[in-house]
């Protein structure tokens, strides 16, 4: 009875953090709505019997891309972001078709899959861990290029940012 409800907990989490993440007026708080999703989709993860990849979830989106957009956002300051235009009927419409397409997807995807519990299991994650220092370490390293790259990036943009405003402020 608590496993369910800790289910629909983390399922009403992943929800709250996705329509905030889409609906939100404000770029900050956007972000910070996809890092409650980020976080759930870790929670879920977890509960759903893989604490590896549930923590791996929390520990490279949390950690690493989601305080890379809070510091673009910061950084960057409000005139690189214009306010959301409101769109129309058709916005929501093609919003809409496209979400109802995702669902129907996943359902079919979701009533084929086969359910496999057993011991092999545990030696997937061994698995996962030697596949990613031996044969994928390049691509492994990769990410970390670009995960440095992409602070870099952010930092330029503070900096071009604040030149411009302290320009801006002297005319």
């Amino acid at each position: 009875m608590i496993g369910k409800a800790v289910f629909w907990i983390v399922v009403l989490l992943i929800i709250v953090g996705g329509l905030g993440a889409c609906l939100s007026n404000s770029l900050i708080y956007a972000v910070l709505f996809l890092l409650l999703l980020m976080g759930s989709v870790g929670g879920l993860y977890v509960y759903l019997g893989s604490p590896f990849l549930g923590m791996m979830q929390i520990l490279i989106y949390l950690g690493a891309v989601g305080i890379l957009l809070v510091f673009s956002v910061m950084l960057a300051g409000p005139f690189w972001f214009k306010p959301k235009e409101r769109g129309g009927f058709l916005k929501i419409g093609i919003g809409v078709v496209l979400g109802l397409g995702v669902i129907l997807v996943l359902w079919k995807g979701i009533s084929e899959y086969e359910i496999r519990i057993g011991p092999e299991r545990v030696s997937q994650v061994n698995k996962l861990g030697k596949l990613l220092l031996t044969e994928y370490a390049l691509p492994f390293e990769l990410v970390s290029l670009l995960i440095v790259i992409s602070i870099i990036g952010a930092i330029m943009l503070g900096i071009l940012g604040r030149k411009k405003e302290e320009k801006d402020a002297l005319e």
